[in-house]
């Protein structure tokens, strides 16, 4: 039985949530190299006739190419298609197999005689009714872009979107971003360009290429909705609103990647970050449980809770979570979540707990011979309100692989003029870091708009509690929370 295009069924009448149909390449087996194309160029055709132009209801069909047959079950693939073409006589015979892939049970055989663009087009309307036609009738074109020759496919189909856009990616990919920008520009300029999906697509080059990111935004959206079982799409926008800091628009996002591919777990991790940026600590705690259902990510999945609480000022649950994450895997993050217990501890106003957790955290550390645990105790003394304990330990370095990291730190706790408190700088830095990395930056851009007036905008700026552990900028981690507690108590 054929899929219906406004849901999906299996082949035997059986309703699916989602179909996952996995195209591998196409064996040659004519003795004509010059059709050496259609192998790996044929299923790009089917899969971009059937992701869909947005006009109709979504299938419910999501179709991937895969290189082989291993990778075809590591996406979760429901169906694999494959097959072969040969000649015969004066012609091209094409024989497709779509089979179940759990039972390898053959569901539909799709025999076509002729070209290679009638018979792939015949083989994904068969596979969905509603797929639109590729975006060129040009044979010839077709097979020079099929062979990499993007050129000279252009010239002979100027419309032919798909040509244009693997022309500019590969002279991208090749480090030659004015050419790049050049053939995009030329694309864009066709009035009637084939298939709106290129056309986005070459939006969204052309803003990466140019550094737009909101640009780059519109063009995701605008992608998400011509193509709304595209989960790689759907990533992308994700993860550029999560960047942009628009959690609940993250949410929504990487929940539409998450009805596209439910087994995504990575996704999964994701989409708790985001609910915990945007405050909902108890969707982002399910959401992680989730992810930790794979074994290989439960030590990960109890630190992501753990960070999710600290963010949220929930510190005796993050500590909780972050000892068992350390218990189920210390070497996961080289002892970090006992660092962060410790943070969690202190916030909650044990010193002495918080130092019991940080002894360990340093015996941890010495025992993979760590060469600056000396700096690391300083640096945790001067961040809990012991300044002259931390400057007395380092002053007393003077030799040993801790000595350049102590005299840089000493310097800068002597002079702390030396921070960075140029606002646009500092906002400019803040924008180019992920939200879980931004601690000091964010804690700086604050404290430099609450001292150029803009009281209410550095509010924001602190709503959550910055992340201890990160190192991007490890001498300035010492400051991260007695900034952060200082400026809580101005802005108040």
């Amino acid at each position: 039985m054929v899929a219906c295009a406004a849901c999906s069924c299996s082949r035997n009448g059986t309703r699916k949530p989602l179909e996952r149909v996995a195209f591998l390449p196409f064996e040659n087996l004519s003795d004509d190299t010059a059709l050496d194309w259609i192998s790996a160029a044929g299923p790009k055709i089917v899969t971009d006739q059937i992701l869909g132009d947005g006009s109709r209801a979504a299938p419910g069909i999501v179709p991937m190419q895969a290189g082989a047959l291993r990778d075809a079950y590591a996406s979760g693939a429901t169906e694999l298609v494959h097959g072969y073409f040969e000649k015969r006589r004066q012609t091209i015979h094409f024989e497709f197999v779509i089979e179940d892939a759990q039972t390898h049970k053959a569901l539909q055989t799709v025999a076509r005689d002729g070209d290679a663009l009638p018979a792939l087009d015949g083989l994904a309307k068969q596979i969905d009714a509603g797929a639109h036609a590729f975006s060129s009738t040009n044979p010839q074109a077709v097979a020079n872009w099929g062979s990499g020759k993007y050129e000279s496919a252009v010239a002979l189909d100027p419309e032919f979107g798909a040509a244009w856009l693997s022309w500019a990616q590969a002279r991208a990919a090749a480090g030659d971003t004015p050419q790049a920008s050049e053939i995009v520009a030329r694309a864009l300029r066709q009035p009637a360009l084939r298939s709106p999906i290129d056309r986005a697509q070459l939006e969204l080059l052309s803003a990466a290429l140019r550094k737009d990111e909101p640009a780059q935004q519109q063009a995701l959206m605008a992608l998400a909705r011509l193509m709304p079982n595209d989960s790689a799409v759907l990533r992308r926008l994700a993860a550029q609103e999560m960047n942009a800091r628009r959690f609940s628009n993250a949410v929504q996002s990487y929940q539409e990647v998450l009805k596209v591919d439910p087994d995504d777990i990575d996704s999964w991790n994701l989409l708790g970050y985001a609910q915990a940026f945007a405050g909902d600590v108890e969707s982002a705690q399910r959401s992680f449980e989730r992810y930790g259902s794979d074994p290989t990510r439960a030590a990960n999945a109890l630190d992501s809770e753990g960070e999710a609480l600290f963010l949220n000022g929930r510190f005796a649950e993050a500590e909780k979570e972050f000892v068992e994450a350390h218990t189920k895997s210390g070497a996961m993050l080289a002892g970090g979540d006992l660092l962060k217990a410790a943070y969690a501890r202190w916030l909650e106003g044990d010193l002495g707990g918080a130092d019991h957790l940080f002894s360990e955290y340093l015996a941890y550390r010495n025992q993979r011979k760590d060469p600056v645990t000396v700096w690391r105790q300083a640096v945790w003394e001067y961040a809990t309100g012991r300044q002259d304990a931390a400057i007395a330990r380092l002053s007393n370095v003077s030799a040993g692989p801790a000595a350049n990291i102590a005299r840089a730190q000493l310097a800068l706790w002597k002079d702390p003029s030396k921070l960075p408190s140029d606002p646009a700088a500092l906002k400019q830095a803040y924008d180019r870091t992920p939200p879980a990395a931004d601690g000091i930056t964010r804690v700086l851009y604050a404290a430099a708009l609450a001292q150029a007036g803009q009281k209410d905008q550095a509010r924001k700026l602190i709503a959550l509690w910055p992340l201890p552990g990160s190192e991007v900028d490890p001498l300035l981690q010492s400051f991260l929370f007695p900034k952060y507690l200082e400026l809580k108590q101005e802005l108040k």
